[in-house]
């Protein structure tokens, strides 16, 4: 598929934040908040995003490449970990407020945001679509349930260690069940009716709108208050280092584009709502964690259209 213009990138790309410009507006009005946003979340997850990935994978697979655009994104999510404790420690945080930053400066929102929005710019066709599903099933999830619980209750206090329920968590989630299944529907090939088809399409395309406006709803400027030094110096971390690291790592293993875009893009989304959970579940500070995703949501506004500009100068 032929690369979209940038203009066009930039244009789709605020088309999706207008929307969440709503949300933020209807709990202004009083016409939304938190519980609304978590009923969308739930259709998200349990409906939208697995018909989303079933009606992408069923008609473009996987490539080769993608894989090298899961080991960019995870290079560039350890440097991120890394660098999140000792920015937090050079600003003098406790233990705990460390580990939050170590989570939530490296894991991305790569589900709910990322995918969607490499959708919207790239199209389902590609390795663009498969790159992105891979990336948020690899380098998210598996990960956050791996690496991130075990980063988490050791710098949180915790104790605990990865533990086979999380894992099979990771197994039934929806989402990779999902995979599992468009996979298989793309390699056999399974034919499937037409009316099922544009009922997977039609769920499949209501994820994006539905995950920045519960994105919008669910927004709360409060969590801000008193620690805003860190907090922007962690949202640097994760909106500007992240995909630096992860373009340097495509560059160095010589991925195409648009793997190489993708790898890049999954690693400059704002910070990963679950990783607030697991922060807050394993002893960290949960208050600072959920900051930091309001600020790089919020960050984000700025930086993606800023890297999709660079990679398209960049990357020409």
């Amino acid at each position: 598929m032929p690369p979209v213009p940038s203009g066009d990138l930039i244009s789709q790309l605020l088309a999706l934040f207008a929307v969440l410009g709503v949300g933020v507006l209807l709990r202004a009005l009083g016409r939304g908040g938190q519980a609304d946003a978590a009923t969308l979340n739930r259709l998200v997850i349990d409906v939208t995003t697995p018909a989303l990935i079933v009606s992408v994978l069923r008609r473009s697979g996987i490539g080769h490449g993608a894989w090298g655009a899961v080991a960019a994104s995870a290079i560039a999510l350890f440097a991120c970990a890394l660098a999140g404790i000792a920015v937090a420690r050079a600003l003098g945080l406790p233990r705990a407020a460390q580990g939050a930053a170590g989570l939530v400066g490296s894991f991305s929102n790569t589900g709910f945001l990322g995918v969607p929005i490499v959708l919207t710019l790239y199209g389902r066709a590609g390795d663009a679509a498969g790159t992105a599903i891979l990336v948020d099933s690899i380098v998210t999830m598996l990960m956050l349930w791996t690496f991130g619980v075990a980063l988490a209750a050791r710098m949180g206090g915790a104790g605990g260690d990865v533990d086979a329920r999380s894992l099979l968590r990771v197994i039934l989630h929806p989402n990779v069940l999902s995979i599992a299944a468009g996979l298989a529907l793309h390699a056999l090939p399974i034919p499937l009716p037409t009316w099922v088809e544009r009922a997977l399409d039609a769920l499949g395309s209501a994820t994006p709108t539905l995950v920045f406006l519960a994105l919008g709803l669910s927004l709360d400027l409060r969590s801000l208050r008193g620690r805003v030094r860190p907090l922007v110096a962690v949202a640097a971390v994760k909106l500007l280092v992240a995909p630096a690291v992860a373009l340097g790592a495509a560059v160095a293993l010589g991925l195409r584009r648009p793997v190489s875009e993708v790898a890049v893009l999954q690693s400059a989304m704002p910070t990963s709502m679950v990783s607030v959970i697991v922060a807050a579940r394993y002893g960290c500070d949960g208050q600072f964690a959920a900051a930091t995703a309001v600020v790089t949501t919020l960050g984000a506004l700025v930086t993606l259209p800023a890297v999709i500009e660079a990679l398209r100068r960049l990357l020409a």
